[in-house]
């Protein structure tokens, strides 16, 4: 890993952007790789178009296993909490506290805990996992391919 360092004027910058419980890093990747962000429009430079980088459950869309717009759920039954998530068009997951590429992160993130988002997240529409609806598309291993 490469580090940087900052002045406090952008750290404080950094604080005042945080959600839930991001460190700064996440706060820079939320800010710079988000989908409708640049790292030029992150930084006050307008009419910079954003990258797209495909998410894991862009294979599931391209076959139309899901659709972008379908919820995903997770539910603890002995603490009573229940998450939810969105399937964008870009195959990315958004939660409460952001987007993720990956399925695992974005359920990780909200649990607090390490959590297989394949095998945890529920497609609500045919109310299986995302494993088996990977399974079904014939992708296997991490992130569907």
């Amino acid at each position: 890993m490469r580090r940087i360092e900052i002045d406090d004027e952008v750290y404080a910058e950094l604080e005042r952007n945080v959600k839930g419980f991001e460190q700064p890093n996440e706060v820079l990747r939320r800010l710079l790789l988000e989908k409708g962000h640049s790292t030029a429009a992150a930084l006050g430079m307008p009419n910079a178009a954003a990258p797209s980088i495909p998410g894991a459950l862009t294979a599931l869309i391209e076959k139309g296993i899901v659709q972008a717009g379908d919820t995903l759920s997770h539910v603890q039954v002995r603490k009573g909490r229940r998450f939810a998530a969105i399937i964008e068009a870009d195959g990315w997951i958004r939660t409460d506290l952001g987007r993720y590429k990956e399925p695992s992160p974005a359920l990780g993130k909200l649990t607090g805990t390490s959590i297989d988002g394949w095998a945890y997240w529920v497609h609500d529409t045919t109310k299986q996992s995302l494993r088996q609806l990977r399974a079904k598309s014939g992708g296997s291993g991490r992130g569907g391919h």
